[in-house]
């Protein structure tokens, strides 16, 4: 009897002793696939972008997206997030948007699902929109982050409390600048 007594206990203190903390990993974290988007999507990227709040159309979707400079993050087919772009021309010299020579790719802000954020698209987002960029030879990506300037040094004020897409770009190389249209951020691609 005091045999079977002991190999409870034993079994009992091989079970406490066995579970173990899952700590996660990145291979946990599923995987996205990153695509260009065409005008046919236009309908699904409007939806995601209202999810996030862009006051958005339809048909003006579906205008950029026929620019073809445009990407989208997919995770099991599904899309959860859309960066898109456009050629535009800016001049390094005063720091502007202009029409004119397009010289250069304008990443707008990044629409994620809330249920992905904190998974690394918006650094893929902007990746492939540079990609992009070189491929078709542009000097610069650029962007405009906020209308308003902010009091101070706009490096220290994007760092200490920059949106997620801000601190993305500064991540990436980005230069932030005080314009009479708000902070612009640019790269030279």
């Amino acid at each position: 009897m005091s045999d079977f007594k002991n190999a409870i206990i034993e079994e009992n203190t091989e079970e406490k002793a066995s579970p173990k903390m899952r700590v996660r990993s990145p291979i946990d974290i599923e995987e996205a696939e990153i695509k260009r988007l065409k005008p046919e999507d236009a309908e699904e990227v409007t939806h995601i972008m209202r999810k996030c709040l862009f006051a958005v159309t339809e048909e003006e979707v579906r205008e950029v997206l026929r620019r073809n400079m445009s990407y989208g993050a997919y995770v099991g087919r599904m899309l959860v997030a859309v960066g898109l772009a456009w050629g535009t021309a800016y001049n390094p010299t005063n720091l502007q948007l202009e029409a004119g020579y397009t010289n250069a790719i304008f990443l707008e802000d990044d629409a994620v699902l809330l249920a992905y954020e904190g998974k690394g698209l918006r650094e893929l987002l902007v990746d492939h929109r540079e990609m992009e960029g070189r491929a078709r030879e542009f000097q610069f990506a650029v962007t405009l982050t906020t209308p308003m300037n902010p009091d101070g040094n706009v490096d220290e004020v994007v760092s200490q409390r920059g949106t997620k897409t801000e601190k993305v770009l500064m991540k990436a190389g980005y230069k932030f600048y005080k314009t009479r249209a708000g902070v612009i951020a640019v790269k030279q691609i």
